[in-house]
């Protein structure tokens, strides 16, 4: 786990780039590889205490808690996304968002909640960030306050989409990549479809398929046992990924969403296996981050490929028509991030009010001790000096202990740092 000094005021940080600010390709570019690796590099930059890292297809993110007075932390890191990724470091700092405290935790909360999203109210991203989360947590990386930040942002944002239905009647990610195929080989419902890539967008594309009446699917993936366990739970007949990338003419949408780190179709790799009949169309859609299918890929005659990128005028539409909707979600947010924000503020105040109740009860021993020794008194006796002496100590500590938790929840950090100074010492 990251280390942090005790007692120091924290800062939330978020660096990250997202689809407003950035084409697909450039995203691409900017998604870290080697996560274990970047976590670990993460973990050498003084007065971080943890980190949650948070890809899409829409998305770099960094959620970063640290030492507020740690310098140059947003700088590190950065320089050290520019190195990992071979960017422009000064295009990156151009194109990056930077967000600290209750930015952090409003944009947080709003990503929960769909409005952040491409596709505005889609569901998808609430598995992400949960993913994210979790992938965070086994490399030891996120710290407690970014757990509980994710964990309540995470509610929020579910109950933000119920109250609202913003998520309701939502154009999904699949839905809108199927549309954009069908406006280059039309109705898909007795098309031929190849897709790879068994995850996340997987599903949400079988979903998708299934719901146009398309049941002519072929699914491979990195192994037959994962592409086998997938086809029984969501349908489709399984393939292994080599002997299918030797028949890709015979469909006519291959949909790739695969999490390779590289390319999976290339020029060179389909030219020989391709004959298309003539005036028939194949095409792909690269839903994968990074790009899997290779840009050269377009020179082939008769192929079209459609990438995220592609999806722009589509969302552009959704969110003109769910416009009441993030009006009202909109303070609903603010109500929460207030909220949450309240909450961990409150809960930096249980350290100080800890120490507090364990020294006060260290003296109150240390006293009683010496009273019982030089008082000759009954069994029952000495269970009455007890009950009296933690009854002083709790009603003489309740008042100061709550007084320290309302500092603390309104954000007054001097009077929690001259509480415990003042109870320093043996």
């Amino acid at each position: 786990m990251f280390g942090s000094a005790p007692g120091r005021a924290r800062v939330l940080v978020n660096i990250g780039v997202g689809y407003r600010r950035a084409p697909l390709a450039t995203l691409e570019a900017l998604t870290l590889r080697d996560i274990p690796g970047f976590y670990s590099i993460i973990r050498g930059i003084p007065g971080v205490s943890g980190a949650v890292l948070v890809q899409t297809c829409n998305r770099v993110d960094m959620f970063i808690d640290a030492d507020e007075g740690a310098g140059g932390i947003i700088e590190k890191i950065l320089w050290n996304w520019a190195l990992e990724t071979r960017f422009k470091l000064h295009e990156l700092r151009r194109l990056a968002d930077q967000r600290t405290g209750d930015q952090v935790l409003e944009y947080l909360v709003s990503l929960a909640s769909g409005l952040e999203s491409m596709l505005v109210g889609e569901s998808q991203i609430l598995g992400q960030l949960k993913s994210s989360l979790l992938e965070a947590r086994g490399l030891a990386a996120s710290s407690p306050t970014l757990s509980k930040l994710f964990e309540m942002s995470l509610a929020a944002g579910t109950r933000i989409r119920a109250q609202t239905g913003i998520g309701r009647g939502t154009v999904s990610l699949g839905s809108a990549a199927l549309k954009l195929a069908e406006e280059s080989i039309g109705p898909l419902d007795r098309t031929r479809v190849l897709l790879l890539g068994t995850g996340e967008i997987g599903m949400v594309l079988m979903k998708a398929l299934k719901a146009r009446g398309v049941t002519d699917v072929t699914v491979a993936s990195r192994t037959r046992q994962r592409t086998e366990s997938f086809c029984r739970a969501f349908g489709g007949k399984p393939a292994d990924m080599h002997d299918i990338l030797q028949q890709l003419g015979l469909f006519r949408l291959v949909v790739v969403a695969t999490k390779a780190t590289g390319y999976v179709l290339t020029k060179e790799t389909i030219v020989p296996q391709m004959r298309l009949p003539q005036n028939q169309k194949l095409v792909i859609l690269d839903l994968s981050i990074p790009r899997n299918v290779s840009p050269g890929v377009e020179q082939i005659e008769g192929i079209v490929i459609k990438t995220i990128d592609n999806l722009r005028d589509i969302t552009d539409r959704a969110v003109s028509t769910r416009k009441a909707l993030v009006k009202e979600a909109e303070p609903r947010i603010e109500e929460a991030v207030e909220n949450i924000s309240a909450l961990i503020r409150r809960e930096e105040a249980e350290p100080v009010v800890s120490e507090l109740y364990h020294r006060a009860d260290k003296i109150r021993k240390e006293e009683l001790g010496k009273a019982l020794s030089e008082l000759n008194l009954r069994p029952d006796q000495q269970e009455v000096l007890e009950r009296m002496s933690l009854s002083l100590i709790r009603k003489l500590l309740a008042q100061p202990a709550v007084n320290l938790r309302e500092a603390a929840k309104k954000g007054d950090t001097k009077l929690l740092t001259v509480a415990s100074q003042i109870f320093e010492g043996d």
